[in-house]
């Protein structure tokens, strides 16, 4: 059997622990157009690294705000405590979907990169050590973060457990009501879990009077996040999403399937990944947008929130009060309150603003998908390929069943699975009505 041979009925591609990439792309250097700057939060004017050195860990500020360094350099170089603990989980294996693919009767070839597989059963803990890293290295007591599903908030719980920091995470109330699992696990981890919109901050009991059935937001869990932090020095906030480090530590998953595809002899035609804030679709598309045979990446979101497919460019705020710096984005309004959809990852008013410049600038498309539709895609993928993948990411995978049952000539794509459904499970008997 000859290598192409060999490649061609291989199942899996694996690099080794020395091929975990030791640099993350630092894509904003590359791009051929300029990203607009963050605008202070209440003032009409720039905003600045000092207004802010009290909200994130200082490293993470700078990457923020394109300081130093990252103003400059594409190649930003993995602290070593960092990457000894990806490499404990990465790199992670690109899997040929061949159960889907004959499902489907297609010509495409289609791949998917597990990011389900770490401790934390997502993508998010690529960015979560690195922030609980930086926060260690700044004397930093206490990490404060908002989570909606819940996989940011164990990854989280994660790393800073692995460096030795607390934790108390805003989690949505829809999604701290129905489902328990991660918020026992972040509990396990000794994080501690509050319901969002809660009675501990003034945001949160503003939105509960006006709302006593409110079922929170991701915008409203940061929002009281923020002001907690703000009102503890010891205390620093770390952002899953919507912010420019969380997308540049993603870039490890793009830069793994540039290398897995090569392996494989192929190249990618389509990349399809789901967006809440949009990091790790940001990421895993990274390395592939600014070259001249750019692949087409589709960005896939909710219906109910169709920020990129139905909302405005513009300055917004990442927060539900507006504390945060002004940022250029694709938004639905901070105040958007979304639909109690299943989806908790996704239900997010805004985009980041790196992939927000990516859709605008047409290196991105965007597209949007009903619940009952990507529930569907999730159970087939299940039943074709043994693998339950979570709600948000069968947003990526019902856009990939769509371009595989189009026509043309054979192409390769690619999903993004970002996490497993495990802990899912009552939101698929739910909407699939499994009784």
């Amino acid at each position: 059997m000859t290598i192409a041979e060999e490649r061609a009925t291989a199942n899996r591609f694996v690099l080794s622990e020395d091929e975990v990439p030791q640099r993350w792309y630092n894509l904003v250097v590359d791009l051929p157009y300029e990203i607009e700057p963050p605008l202070h939060s209440t003032e009409e004017r720039l905003a600045l690294e000092e207004d802010y050195d009290w909200l994130w860990p200082s490293e993470c500020l700078r990457i923020e705000f394109l300081k130093g360094r990252y103003a400059t350099d594409p190649w930003i170089e993995v602290p070593e405590p960092v990457l000894r603990t990806y490499t404990r989980y990465r790199p992670s294996t690109l899997v040929r979907a061949k159960g889907l693919e004959e499902y489907l009767d297609t010509p495409h070839r289609i791949f998917y990169k597990r990011e389900d597989l770490n401790p934390g059963g997502s993508h998010k803990f690529n960015t979560a050590l690195a922030q609980a890293y930086y926060a260690a290295q700044d004397g930093v007591e206490t990490l404060v973060t908002d989570t909606g599903a819940g996989q940011w908030g164990t990854a989280l719980a994660l790393a800073c457990a692995a460096f030795g920091l607390k934790l108390k995470v805003f989690m949505v109330r829809k999604s701290f009501d129905e489902k328990p699992y991660r918020r026992n696990l972040m509990r396990m981890l000794g994080a501690e879990v509050i319901s969002s919109p809660s009675r501990t901050t003034g945001t949160g009991r503003d939105v509960l009077d006006k709302d006593p059935d409110s079922p929170g937001s991701l915008g409203i869990g940061m929002a009281e996040a923020i002001e907690l932090v703000r009102s503890e020095p010891s205390h620093r906030l770390a952002l899953g999403c919507m912010s420019y480090y969380a997308a540049m530590h993603q870039t490890v998953i793009g830069l793994e399937t540039q290398a897995q595809l090569a392996q494989a002899g192929v190249g990618a035609d389509v990349l399809v990944g789901c967006v809440g804030g949009g990091s790790n679709f940001t990421g895993f598309v990274a390395p592939f947008v600014t070259g001249s045979d750019r692949p087409l990446c589709i960005a896939a979101e909710p219906a109910s929130v169709p920020t990129l497919t139905q909302g405005e460019f513009r300055y917004d705020w990442a927060d539900y009060e507006r504390q945060t710096p002004r940022i250029p984005m694709y938004t639905l309004g901070s105040d958007f309150v979304p639909p109690p959809i299943h989806s908790g990852g996704l239900r997010y008013h805004g985009k980041t603003p790196i992939l927000s410049s990516l859709v605008k600038n047409g290196l991105i498309t965007p597209r949007a998908f009903e619940q009952q539709k990507v529930f569907e895609a999730g159970q087939l993928f299940l039943r074709t390929e043994g693998v339950l993948p979570a709600p948000e990411s069968s947003h990526a995978i019902l856009a990939a069943i769509e371009e595989a049952r189009s026509g043309g000539k054979p192409r390769t794509i690619v999903i993004c699975l970002s996490g497993h459904g495990y802990l899912d499970l009552q939101g698929y008997a739910d909407v699939l009505d499994l009784g």
